[in-house]
């Protein structure tokens, strides 16, 4: 059966898929706000990041003895924007641990007739939008408090949404994956936020990727992580941004952020279809873990 809007057509099916997207990310906001108001939990997310990024910045001005540099428009930017990573990964995984864990409902929606893949990408959505409202709030108190070089007439509003359109794509791509294999262990809360250390360190969230030692650089040039916090200074900071790959130009990076966004997400769905085969095979979608 179709059902058609102006001039778009979609099956019951396809309406189904959304109606189901829309009511998991909307669960997925109502559980990970602990059920409370949108207002107070919003509140509460915006707070970690900007306390994050008052921290790094005295820690700066204590360390340059309040020099000016770029480089703190360059730490302020990468802390706001990674609340993206952090809670499509930390966030992300810790959610779908506590739906198999303590609310032990994943087995039931794992067997529902909504594709199990659109009710993760629902709970992914749902993380990464208190994620934006923090990134926007510290980005405009860091502009104000701290005379950030940010013009938002001058700023590159496109490249900024096309950069932060593909890094989402490769963010829950990663967190799908890794909750799967988090779903092999009994108790693996506190890894979500392993993994998001891990990354903080290869992105260039906070340091340029060209002072890590040459294993690491290599793995993290391989990122699309990188590219995108490029991109991300380079769209608002203009001129004024530092880079961390001054040989390239704005066209370069995004072709490299397409290319390594494309590289993720296929090896990631690898990982979450073997992830995916093996735990329904050894049964740890709905194994009874310890609370």
């Amino acid at each position: 059966m179709q059902v058609r809007f102006g001039g778009f057509g979609l099956t019951t099916a396809g309406i189904q898929t959304w109606r189901g997207l829309g009511a998991s990310a909307r669960l997925g906001w109502q559980v990970s706000s602990n059920w409370t108001s949108p207002g107070v939990f919003l509140v509460y997310s915006v707070l970690r990041p900007i306390s994050a990024a008052l921290i790094l910045t005295v820690i700066y001005q204590v360390i340059t003895r309040g020099r000016a540099s770029t480089y703190l428009a360059f730490l302020i930017t990468g802390t706001a924007f990674w609340s993206f990573v952090q809670q499509g990964l930390s966030g992300f995984a810790n959610a779908i641990l506590d739906d198999r864990g303590q609310y032990r409902m994943l087995k039931y929606i794992y067997i529902a007739p909504l594709p199990f893949g659109v009710y993760l990408v629902g709970r992914a959505i749902a993380q990464l939008a208190g994620a934006a409202a923090s990134a926007v709030i510290v980005i405009g108190l860091g502009t104000i408090t701290l005379h950030l070089p940010i013009n938002p007439l001058r700023a590159n509003w496109l490249l900024l949404g096309v950069a932060c359109l593909l890094a989402f794509a490769a963010i829950v791509a990663i967190g799908m994956a890794f909750t799967f294999l988090l779903l092999a262990g009994r108790d693996t809360h506190g890894y979500g936020e392993i993994g998001a250390g891990v990354l903080y360190v290869i992105s260039g969230a906070i340091f340029p990727i060209g002072i890590l030692p040459g294993p690491l650089a290599t793995i993290a040039a391989l990122s699309p992580l990188a590219y995108w916090m490029e991109l991300v200074r380079r769209s608002l900071l203009q001129a004024q941004a530092y880079q961390m790959f001054p040989g390239l130009s704005d066209v370069d990076v995004l072709i490299r952020l397409v290319a390594s966004t494309i590289g993720t997400v296929v090896v990631a769905s690898l990982v979450f279809r073997w992830a995916d085969r093996r735990g329904r095979q050894q049964g740890y979608v709905d194994r009874d873990v310890q609370w």
